[in-house]
């Protein structure tokens, strides 16, 4: 079998490349196995960019269907049906060794390709980023203890007993599963995000601060990802609102998309001169917007179970990390980190300005970056993966 090369199927119902995290994640695990004898597809939607060196199969174009951010969109349901149909047709002529669903969508699109190729007898591992029922609550989607909420919830039980395997992004996912859903421990493993190394590489932070106006004498607090409630944008707004009446010294840099609600937040309280919203941005230009920071936001709450690949970018850049206090982040960050007291605007503004009044903190973003730097490389993912996959093909189970 190590000898052989196998062909795995990565099912994305999400409209891959769109420049954010789940998205970083799936290029990250395909990217890490470049030089394994690894053949690997991924069907998507229609939508998003392509990446060079992955070979992306798309479903139809949908009418109407323009949304790259996260959270719902009527559009899912028919674009995940054509999906079902592409990884179908695409099994049958390629037959690849296993299936490798991402999200709740993609392991329920992969077992159901599964019973109906039944005599292929093909593995099926689902990559575990976060509760869906959490998410969509998050996003205001689904009221928490309301019908709808109830019936995602025994959906989401029923998708996460379909896989024959299941990577977690985090130890909260982890959790979730085997505490929310029941999941057999040993069907189970930790496969945690990682930073290709371009994001250690130092950058020419003055002149990239030049190029984009940051007044001298600032300090840049920075914010990378999705700028929704989901993702505890709120805890910023509100915090920064108050800081800058504190301080003349601070200037926000919020990267993200979409970015209407934070627009109007920003204009409303007249914080036009403290603020930067440079909206979407490609994830290879991420490196040079890091490079500008002096502090890094990950507002979050552990109640979504995802994992925070950005903590992984921020760390790689040298940057101190203000956050709450989550299982997740302490694992990641350790001693080094800001941590705010409690989950409000409040403890994370104090948090802030622990980090601005801190004459080490620039010192306690260097021991994260050299942490990182040793256990989250794209070799090591890429040698798990590899190694999972000729497991699960060849024994039915995986040791990471």
């Amino acid at each position: 079998m190590a000898s052989s090369t196998l062909k795995i199927l990565h099912i994305a119902p999400t409209p891959f490349f769109a420049d954010r995290g789940c998205h970083i994640r799936i290029r990250n695990e395909i990217e890490s196995l470049v030089g394994h004898p690894v053949t690997l597809i991924l069907c998507t939607y229609h939508l998003g960019k392509d990446v060079d060196g992955i070979d992306i199969r798309r479903i139809p174009r949908i009418p109407g269907y323009k949304k790259l951010d996260a959270g719902y969109s009527p559009f899912k349901f028919p674009a995940d049906i054509l999906l079902f149909f592409l990884v179908l047709k695409t099994c049958l002529r390629e037959k690849p060794d296993l299936l490798h669903g991402h999200l709740h969508e993609g392991a329920l699109i992969g077992w159901a390709v599964k019973k109906i190729l039944f005599l292929r007898s093909m593995p099926l591992i689902m990559d575990m980023q976060g509760s869906l029922s959490g998410e969509l609550t998050s996003y205001g989607t689904l009221k928490t203890k309301g019908l709808l909420s109830r019936i995602v919830c025994r959906i989401e039980f029923m998708i996460c007993h379909m896989a024959d395997f299941f990577f977690c992004s985090s130890n909260e996912s982890r959790n979730t599963l085997l505490q929310g859903f029941n999941v057999d421990p040993g069907k189970t493993a930790l496969l945690q995000d990682v930073v290709p190394d371009v994001f250690f590489k130092n950058q020419e932070k003055n002149r990239l601060r030049r190029e984009l106006g940051i007044p001298k004498g600032k300090k840049v607090v920075l914010y990378t990802g999705s700028l929704l409630p989901g993702k505890g944008v709120q805890f910023i707004t509100q915090a920064m609102s108050g800081l800058v009446n504190v301080r003349d010294d601070l200037f926000f840099v919020l990267v993200g998309y979409p970015k209407g609600e934070v627009a109007a937040f920003v204009k409303k309280n007249g914080l036009e001169r403290d603020v930067l919203l440079p909206g979407r941005i490609a994830y290879g230009d991420l490196p040079r917007w890091l490079a500008i920071g002096d502090i890094a936001l990950e507002p979050k709450e552990s109640d979504s179970s995802e994992a925070s690949g950005k903590l992984l970018h921020y760390m790689a850049a040298g940057l101190p990390v203000v956050c709450f206090d989550t299982d997740n982040n302490r694992k990641f960050l350790g001693d080094p980190g800001y941590y705010a007291r409690d989950c409000s605007a409040l403890a994370f503004a104090r948090a802030i300005l622990a980090v601005v009044e801190d004459k080490k903190a620039a010192s306690r973003g260097a021991l994260g970056r050299d942490r990182i730097h040793v256990q989250y490389s794209m070799e090591g993912l890429g040698r798990n993966l590899a190694a999972a996959y000729e497991q699960m093909i060849r024994d039915g189970q995986v040791e990471i």
